[in-house]
């Protein structure tokens, strides 16, 4: 056939990761024009398993796209990718020389893994994960003919739902400290500040200007591990973000505290975070690990002052929707001419790979 005007390559699983890319991808493409899907796991370039001299579009999941690629592609003017903004798999340099936008899908699944993480703390404060599981295994909750005694031969309040020790009730009274200010983290302290909680963050390459619209306090780690109820870690796994929550401000964290722990485990030294976990000093709401899938016997699991999921946060149906929404609605305002709203920059592609990034 004619080079077609679109381009959607992918690996052959994508489904596996992905099940409602493919169907949306291809419509939304297939709305502007000629598209072509190119099923492939080979190392073989992409433009020698396909003509890309008329191509003016490329969706990139998977196959080796490479600068030989991009130089058969003349008429090439967006390109859609997931490269955890990094550019990784990709010829990001010869396309950037070229003026060709590349469009950066991984914030599809922000809103996603924010909502998940949200969830997460709001289940720790409330300890819905907690009671449901008493519920399901049949458990009497409340005696009310008959007072259960405590230790301290008290009566156990009836309907009381906090666990006193860790930081519990109103996410709105607490004070809350996130990591990482991007699309996750950004969204996490925005809610968190419509709920009432004071929220601090920690993000060098956020603007001033942003902080202050969101009405979220500038803070250092130290700062931040010293005063907060609850801990948001939703950096991306950076190397200039690695063990920002260290040994030393995890054992600052104050006692009964929770930590949140979504996007990467990265930023976390997760061996003093479990110590003060299985000694009951912190609460934990994880979706995301140092070992996946979590070994059967980690400390973390069946505990009563943690609540997790499986790095499950990002892969919802809307998130699937949203990547190829959002890759062609670019690809849309490129061909009018107009400035694309995801463009990967070259200040994020540093960010993401370099130990050390400028601000």
């Amino acid at each position: 056939m004619a080079s077609p005007e679109f381009v959607f390559t992918r690996y052959s699983n994508l489904e596996n990761s992905w099940p409602f890319v493919h169907e949306q991808m291809v419509n939304r493409l297939e709305e502007l024009g000629v598209t072509l899907v190119l099923n492939t796991n080979s190392r073989v370039p992409i433009h020698e398993q396909v003509d890309l001299s008329d191509t003016l579009g490329i969706s990139h999941f998977g196959g080796n796209l490479t600068e030989a690629c991009i130089a058969a592609a003349p008429k090439l003017k967006v390109l859609g990718a997931m490269t955890d903004n990094s550019g990784h798999g990709i010829p990001y340099q010869a396309l950037h020389a070229r003026g060709i936008p590349v469009i950066e899908s991984t914030r599809a699944w922000s809103q996603s893994v924010a909502e998940c993480a949200f969830g997460l703390a709001l289940s720790s404060l409330r300890r819905t994960a907690q009671w449901h599981l008493k519920m399901s295994k049949g458990e009497v909750l409340w005696d009310w003919e008959n007072p259960i005694w405590g230790s301290d031969k008290l009566p156990v309040a009836h309907q009381f739902c906090d666990a006193p020790d860790f930081v519990n009730g109103d996410l709105g009274t607490k004070r809350i400290g996130v990591i990482g200010l991007g699309q996750i983290g950004g969204k996490i302290a925005k809610w968190c500040r419509v709920f009432g909680a004071t929220v601090m963050g920690y993000d060098p390459f956020v603007p001033d200007e942003l902080l202050r619209e969101w009405d979220v306090q500038r803070t250092d780690m130290d700062t931040l591990a010293d005063s907060s109820d609850i801990v948001f870690v939703a950096v991306p796994p950076t190397p200039s973000a690695r063990h920002l929550l260290n040994r030393e401000r995890i054992y600052h964290l104050r006692k009964g505290s929770l930590v949140v722990v979504i996007t990467r485990a990265h930023a976390v030294d997760m061996e003093a975070l479990r110590e003060r976990i299985v000694n009951d000093e912190l609460a934990g709401a994880f979706d995301v690990y140092d070992i996946e899938p979590v070994p059967v016997d980690d400390k973390l699991r069946n505990r009563d002052n943690v609540v997790h999921t499986p790095h499950i946060a990002g892969r919802t149906k809307d998130a699937n929707l949203r990547v190829a929404d959002m890759t062609v609605d670019d690809f849309v305002r490129v061909l009018k001419g107009e400035t694309p709203l995801g463009a990967l920059t070259p200040k994020a592609v540093e960010v993401r790979t370099s130990p050390n990034p400028s601000q």
